[in-house]
This record gives structure tokens, C-alpha cells and sequence, in this order.
């Protein structure tokens, strides 16, 4: 049983010349590849083009073609954006090295974590800076490289344990084909006759502080069933289905939809702690009810629930107050319940811009007028980018005049939340993450994004925690709330705990920049924290301590294993998404 997690090691790069392991005897090679195959997945091998034996250790990709093709063994695809096209490509040099360095580089692998074991003079006079080259063989040699003498295998192993060795230690291969299936049996654990409930029943043990996990939840149903919609199963699909339908039908005259439903009697609760208000519900609602009647091509469901969405959608606007087209929301009034935003909250901002997109898609699917949330959503659109990607020069009109802060200086990401007198600098990463996927950011700032979040660490131990930095006691934006039932102390829950269901959409981040072999590496390390219990393996736990990596949550969080499906789907399997983006009004046909 695992019932811990740690940090993972350093991600290296093993490149193999099969003539130079082929140069030595039997029992060398064997050892060479029991000796790769103990390390995997913490060291990706590549093979150069060349005669294979079956002593070599299976490589993750192979380079042909003189270095112009790259190829992922097991799919037999080619990694995408080698060699360089356009503009770039008269200025790049297509060779063995520049083919492997470019590999590395996508897969944020260093030159100083590449090594390689080559025939003399296979990668000419000057390797890339930094790699560790051990040449076997008398012939020219590299610039810095070791050299082995054919035959010597002590020595070839001593070098190549010197190279790989430190910080690496024993681990699976390739575990997401399991996690998927497993996945997939995780989330039937929380199908009842009501829909998708957030945490299985059976496997968690449900105190007074949490009895509401036995329940229909409005966002946790709904993005459970939309990521788990591309499997086209009908069992999921019917208890997606039933969510919406039960959230229906308890929906206030006024238009909101409750944040759960018990199983137990059916009875609806409109809020969160201390009875305020879920907003990210209404909004969930909406989009999930436009995107299964999409997705399923359900025309008479979504006839039928259009008085639904459109009174959520009036609910939703009445929260512009100002009529500046951002909704005012208070405190903790989202999946962050037990949280100091309020305002201008990016979160769900984003998801107000999405919801005013599919409801427009669906009014015009139906003869009906879009046009007001067509414009909606056209000027949500320019006032997020505005308000939470300001300049230096805006933050500091905004907090230094009011309340003697220095301002942030230039953006690297989307701020958390915005009010007439202050900000947050703290970066929500699931909000950023969606703002990415929703099409609300161009390529520069999702560079930026990217390169902010990835240098943070913010993928470690796992993928990933939902904001960073964390907030510690004295700090302007502690509030003593947090230790109730010891939740969102540093690094817990909501306070940069890792999430896997927002993992998942770190991995898609990933392949939507194209980093797609990264996505493919965030995807082992998302399943390895899937595979994590506290109870057993496999449990799909619901948040784990952004710190040490150990789970914390609940046992078979339905969205964990939902999200896990959905990125999967998208990355392994070139599935299209189905939650986020523009939908077309003629694909929902009578």
C-alpha cells in the first residue's frame, strides 16, 4: 500500500548510441538496462538511429534522420514543432544534437541533467554545453567528454552511475494507461441515482464539519461531468444528466441554483460558510447545461432547460452592480469558501465570461436572441484583461494612492481579485489556468504565465497547488478563519494545497502552449499523485499538502479522477476538449 508522497527527483535525459552499448558483452548489457529500467520514469532515455539489441533499455524517443525526426516510442508520433518551421528554420541547424537539445529543452530537462553514451565523434567536436557525453571508444573525442574503452563494462558503469546517480531512486515506468482505467473505476464510485456526488460514500468516513460531501455539488458535478463527457459513456453521461436536472430543480425564483443537494432527502442548501452565497455554482450550472446539450446533440433538453439558464444568467448579471460588466462578489463565495476574496474575483469572472458564451450559443441554437450576452461576453472579455493584467503604473494608481503599497511593477500573470481600494498579488493558479484554456490570453502572456508558474515550482511535489505563495499568519491577508478544523493552514486546502483536478488542467495548459512532451511528463507525475491514499492506492484524493505531497482530502474526489480523465483524453489521445470555448449554434440541431 502507498499512503505517502515525497518530492520527486530530478528529471534527466539518458541518450543512447546503440553501437557504443552494443561494443560490450552480454552480461554489461543486461546490467545497463536493468540499471536504466530501475530509475525510469526520473530518467527519459533517446535513442540515436542505429542497430538495437533486446539488451538495450526500451527508449522513450528515438532520433533518425540524421537528427530532422523525433519519434515517441509506443505511439509512433512525432513530436511536433522539430524542426523548426518559418522564420526560425533558416538560422537552425538540424543535427543529432540540436535534435536532442531541442527534445530537452521542451521537456524543461537543463543541459546539465543530459547524458549521453556514444560511439567517439558520433556528436562531433562540440557537444551542447553542459551535457555529460561518456565516449566509448579511441576515435576523435568530444570536447569534455569521459572516455571507455570498448569491452570495459565496470568502467562504463561506474561512469554512467556517476553521471545518473545522485538523487535518483527506483520507480515504475509509464503508469498513465493505469491511472486512466483506474480513473475511469474511481469515478463509478460516485454515480447515485441524484448524479455525480463530490466524494465517494463508501470510501470516506463523514463527520458533522463535512457531512455535505454526501451531496450533489453544483461545480463539483458539473465539472465531473463535463470532463468525463469525451468518454461518450451512457452511465456517465445519464448521471451528468440527472445533476443537471436535480439542480433544476431546486432552483430559487430568483434564479439560483443551490450549491448542493443532500442525498438524504433531497433537501437544496444556497451557501457556503457562514451562508454566503456560491456564485461559481450558478455559473457552472449554466455552462454545464449548454455543453451536454451540445455535446450529446440533445435538442429537446436544451428546450427544456433554457428557462433555467436564462433565469440563472439574470441572477448572475444582477451581481453588476456598477453595470461595468464584472460581477461583484463577497467574500469566500466560491470553491474557495473559506477565503478572503471578494469583488473583483478572477475565478469567477472567468467563469461569468464563459457562461455569457454559452448562453448566447444556446439562445441562437434555439431561435432565440443572443445578443445580449454576445455582447456580455465580448466586453467581459476586454475588462478582465484590463482590470487583472494591469500595468505598474495602473497598480500603483490603484494601491499606492490608497493604501501605501508598492505596486507589483509589470503583470507575469492575472491577478486573484481587484477592489476599488486594493489587490492581490497572490497568484490563483486555477483561475489563470482557466483564463489560459477559455482563450482569454494571447501567446505572450501565456508565455509568461508559463514561465512564471514553472519557475516557482508550482508543479512541485505534484501538480500543482492552487495558489502561491501560501499565506502565513502575520501576513496583511491572514485572517484567523483559516485554522478552523485546521484547513487552510500554509500549504493546505485552499492555502497552496495541490489539487489533481486542477493538475489536470495544468497538464492541458501545457499542450495547449505546446510543451506537449512536458504535458506528457506532467501527466506521469499527476498520476503518481492520483495513485496516492490514504487508505489504498488509486484513491484519486482530493487535495494532497502543497509541501510534502501526502494526501489530506477526501478518498475518490469524483472531480480528481474526472479531471485525470479529461487530460489524458486531450494529450494521449488528441481528444478535443469539450468544456471550455466557443461552442457553434449549428451544432445543436432539432
Amino acid at each position: 500500500m502507498r499512503s505517502s508522497g515525497s518530492a520527486p527527483p530530478t528529471l534527466r535525459m539518458l541518450v543512447v548510441d546503440p553501437a557504443a552499448v552494443a561494443s560490450f558483452d552480454d552480461e554489461t548489457r543486461h546490467r545497463f538496462r536493468d540499471r536504466i529500467g530501475a530509475w525510469r520514469p526520473q530518467v527519459i532515455v533517446v535513442s540515436l538511429e542505429g542497430t538495437s539489441t533486446a539488451e538495450l533499455p526500451e527508449p522513450d524517443y528515438l532520433v533518425a534522420e540524421g537528427g530532422a525526426l523525433i519519434t515517441r516510442i509506443g505511439t509512433d508520433e512525432q513530436a511536433t514543432g522539430w524542426p523548426p518551421d518559418g522564420p526560425e528554420a533558416a538560422a537552425s541547424i538540424v543535427d543529432e544534437p540540436a535534435g536532442v537539445a531541442w527534445l530537452a529543452d521542451s521537456l524543461m530537462i537543463p543541459p546539465s541533467a543530459v547524458i549521453a553514451v556514444v560511439v567517439s565523434g558520433r556528436l562531433g567536436p562540440e557537444p551542447p554545453d553542459g551535457w555529460a557525453v561518456i565516449q566509448v571508444g579511441d576515435g576523435p573525442a568530444s570536447a569534455g567528454a569521459s572516455t571507455v574503452s570498448p569491452g570495459e563494462g565496470s568502467q562504463l558503469m561506474e561512469a554512467v552511475d556517476a553521471a545518473l546517480g545522485g538523487g535518483l531512486s527506483a520507480g515504475p515506468g509509464d503508469i498513465t494507461d493505469t491511472a486512466f482505467e483506474q480513473a475511469v473505476l474511481s469515478l463509478r464510485r460516485n454515480i447515485t441515482d441524484l448524479g455525480f456526488t463530490a466524494a465517494s460514500m463508501v470510501d470516506n468516513v463523514f463527520m458533522d464539519h463535512d457531512a455535505n460531501y454526501a451531496a450533489v455539488w453544483a461545480r463539483d458535478g458539473v465539472m465531473t461531468g463535463l470532463w468525463a463527457m469525451a468518454l461518450d459513456d451512457p452511465e456517465l453521461d445519464d448521471a451528468f444528466r440527472r445533476t443537471l436536472e436535480l439542480l433544476a430543480r431546486h432552483q430559487a425564483i430568483s434564479g439560483q441554483i443551490p450549491a448542493y443537494v443532500r442525498i438524504d432527502g433531497e433537501q437544496p442548501d444556497y451557501s457556503g460558510i457562514g451562508g454566503i452565497a456560491s456564485i461559481d455554482s450558478v455559473l457552472w450550472f449554466v455552462t454545464g447545461t449548454a455543453r451536454y446539450a451540445f455535446h450529446r446533440r440533445d435538442w429537446d433538453f436544451a428546450k427544456a432547460m433554457l428557462p433555467a439558464v436564462e433565469k440563472a444568467m439574470g441572477w448572475l448579471a444582477a451581481h453588476d452592480s456598477n453595470n461595468d460588466g464584472l460581477l461583484e462578489v463577497p467574500e469566500s463565495s466560491d470553491w474557495m469558501d473559506l477565503f478572503p476574496r471578494s469583488y473583483n474575483v478572477l475565478y469567477d469572472e472567468v467563469l461569468w465570461y464563459q457562461a455569457c458564451l454559452d448562453c448566447a450559443a444556446l439562445c441562437e441554437a434555439l431561435n432565440g436572441d443572443p445578443g445580449r450576452w454576445r455582447d456580455m461576453a465580448e466586453a467581459v472579455q476586454r475588462r478582465i484583461v484590463d482590470v487583472f493584467w494591469p500595468t505598474g503604473r495602473q497598480l500603483m494608481e490603484l494601491a499606492g494612492s490608497t493604501s501605501g503599497r508598492f505596486s507589483t511593477g509589470e503583470a507575469r500573470y492575472l491577478l486573484s481579485q481587484v477592489t476599488p481600494f486594493d489587490y492581490s498579488w497572490r497568484c490563483d493558479v486555477l483561475a489563470n489556468l482557466l483564463a489560459s484554456l477559455c482563450g482569454l490570453l494571447d501567446e505572450a502572456k501565456q508565455q509568461r504565465v508559463f514561465h512564471f508558474l514553472w519557475g516557482v515550482g508550482i508543479n512541485q511535489p505534484y501538480p500543482v497547488a492552487c495558489m502561491y505563495p501560501p499565506i502565513h499568519s502575520g501576513a496583511d491577508d491572514w485572517k484567523d478563519y483559516f485554522i478552523v478544523n485546521f484547513m487552510n493552514l500554509p500549504d493546505h486546502y485552499h492555502n497552496g494545497g495541490a489539487w489533481p483536478f486542477i493538475g489536470g488542467l495544468w497538464v492541458r495548459f501545457l499542450h495547449e502552449i505546446g510543451r506537449e512532451e512536458l504535458a506528457l511528463r506532467e501527466l506521469t507525475s499527476l498520476a503518481e499523485a492520483c495513485r496516492l491514499g490514504l487508505y489504498g492506492e488509486w484513491e484519486f484524493n482530493e487535495w494532497l499538502h502543497g509541501r510534502t505531497g501526502r494526501p489530506m482530502g477526501k478518498a475518490h474526489q469524483a472531480w480528481s479522477a474526472a479531471a485525470y480523465i479529461q487530460a489524458y483524453l486531450i494529450v494521449r489521445k488528441g481528444v478535443a476538449p469539450v468544456d471550455l470555448g466557443q461552442l457553434d449554434p449549428a451544432d445543436l440541431a432539432p
